[in-house]
C-alpha cells in the first residue's frame, strides 16, 4: 500500500548547540559611557575651585543657601554641584550642611601646608586647549601658545601649581636620593625651586642653583624666600634650548622637562648636562616615563597628549629610551629609581666618568 502523498515528512534531526557567550559578555557595559564623560568629574573640581568652595567651609560647615549668598551664586545651581562634589568625597553632607573631607581640608584648602589648588587651577586652564585635541593630532601642531606667553597670572598658576605638586615628591626625593659629598647643585629649569629647596633641607652642606627664564625665578624667589633658604639657593636667568648651563657643579636634575622635547633636543639637554658636571659629576632625570612596551601607565600615556596639544615636539618616552639617550651622551652606570606609590615618577640616575 503506498503512503499517503499528503503524510508529513520526518523533519531532519537537529543539533543544539550551546549557547556561548558574546565577545563582550563579561565586559563592563558602562566602561565607554565612564571614559567619554570622564570630564563631567574635573569639571566639577573646577567650578567648586573657582568658587573657592574649599576655603570657604574651612573649619566650619554650611547649607548651600549660606555658601550661596557668599559666593554670589544661585542656590539651587551651586547645592546641585554641591551634592556633586560630595559624591567625589570631598565634601560631606549631613542634615543639608556640608563641610570638608579629609582629602579636601588637607589638598583644597588656601594655607594648608600640602595646598594643591594652584594645580587645580591649572589644569582648569587646559580644558579649552583639550577640546581641540583633534586638531592637535590632525596636525601634529600645539593648540595653545606656551604658559610663559599668556600673561603673568597664567604664569604665576602654572608655576604656583608646579610647586604644590611638588611638595611631597621633593620629600620623598630627598629620602631616596643621596647627596653625600656633594656640594653643589644645578636645577635645569627648576621653576618654583621646590626640589633644591627640600635636597638642601635633607643635606645642610648643599647649595643650589635654580636655571630658569627671568620672568619664572621671580617666582622662584618668593617662593625660596619664604622656606628662608635664599643664601643657599641662588637663580641663574637662561633659556635652557638656548644657553649653556655653566659649569662647576657636582649634580644636575632634569625633571619633568623631557616630555615637553623632541629626542634631539633632549640629547642637546644631556649634553649641556654633561658639561656642566665635572667628573664623578651625578645626573638625575626625573619623569613620569612609559612601560617598555609603551602601553601605560595611563597617566604618562595622557601626559604625552598633553604635550602633543601643548608643544612642538614633546611626547611621552619610556625609561629605556631616556637610559639609551643619557648612555649616548656618555653618562654611565646608569640605575632606575622606582618610587613608590602614590607617586608616579621613575628616576633615572647616571655618573659622568
Amino acid at each position: 500500500m503506498k503512503k499517503k502523498q499528503n503524510a508529513k515528512k520526518k523533519a531532519p534531526k537537529t543539533t543544539v548547540k550551546p549557547l556561548r557567550k558574546a565577545p563582550g559578555a563579561a565586559l563592563d557595559p558602562m566602561r565607554v559611557m565612564s571614559i567619554s564623560s570622564a570630564y563631567w568629574q574635573s569639571k566639577v573640581l573646577h567650578a567648586a575651585q573657582q568658587f573657592d568652595i574649599f576655603t570657604r567651609l574651612k573649619d566650619h560647615e554650611a547649607t548651600a543657601e549660606e555658601l550661596a549668598a557668599e559666593c554670589r551664586a544661585d542656590p539651587r545651581g551651586l547645592d546641585i554641584l554641591l551634592i556633586a562634589v560630595t559624591s567625589l568625597g570631598l565634601l560631606s553632607r549631613k542634615k543639608g550642611k556640608y563641610k570638608n573631607t579629609p582629602l579636601s581640608e588637607t589638598f583644597l584648602v588656601k594655607g594648608s601646608p600640602r595646598y594643591q589648588g594652584g594645580i587645580v587651577s591649572m589644569f582648569d586652564s587646559w580644558y579649552g586647549a583639550w577640546g581641540k585635541l583633534d586638531q592637535a593630532v590632525a596636525t601634529g601642531r600645539p593648540v595653545v601658545e606656551k604658559p610663559h606667553d599668556q600673561g603673568p597670572e597664567a604664569l604665576r598658576h602654572y608655576i604656583y601649581g608646579m610647586h604644590y605638586r611638588a611638595l611631597a615628591q621633593g620629600d620623598l626625593l630627598a629620602q631616596k636620593i643621596s647627596f653625600s659629598g656633594r656640594k653643589q647643585l644645578l636645577d635645569v629649569a627648576g621653576g618654583p625651586g621646590t626640589f633644591c629647596i627640600k635636597f638642601c633641607q635633607k643635606n645642610p652642606k648643599l647649595s643650589a642653583t635654580v636655571f630658569d627664564l627671568p620672568q619664572t625665578l621671580e617666582m622662584t624667589t618668593e617662593i625660596v624666600t619664604s622656606f628662608n633658604m635664599q643664601n643657599r639657593i641662588s637663580r641663574r636667568p637662561g633659556n635652557y634650548l638656548k644657553d649653556s648651563f655653566g659649569q662647576g657643579y657636582d649634580s644636575v636634575l632634569l625633571s619633568s622637562m623631557f616630555n615637553q622635547e623632541s629626542p634631539q633636543v633632549i640629547k642637546e639637554i644631556l649634553r649641556k648636562a654633561f658639561d656642566a658636571v665635572g667628573s664623578k659629576g651625578l645626573i638625575l632625570v626625573q619623569d613620569q616615563m612609559l612601560n617598555p612596551e609603551k602601553t601605560g601607565p595611563m597617566l604618562s600615556a595622557l601626559i604625552g597628549v598633553n604635550q602633543l596639544i601643548h608643544t612642538p615636539g614633546g611626547a611621552a618616552y619610556s625609561e629605556k629610551e631616556i637610559s639609551d639617550w643619557m648612555k649616548e651622551v656618555g653618562f654611565r652606570k646608569i640605575k632606575a629609581v622606582h618610587l613608590p606609590p602614590p607617586s608616579p615618577f621613575t628616576v633615572l640616575t647616571g655618573e659622568k666618568p
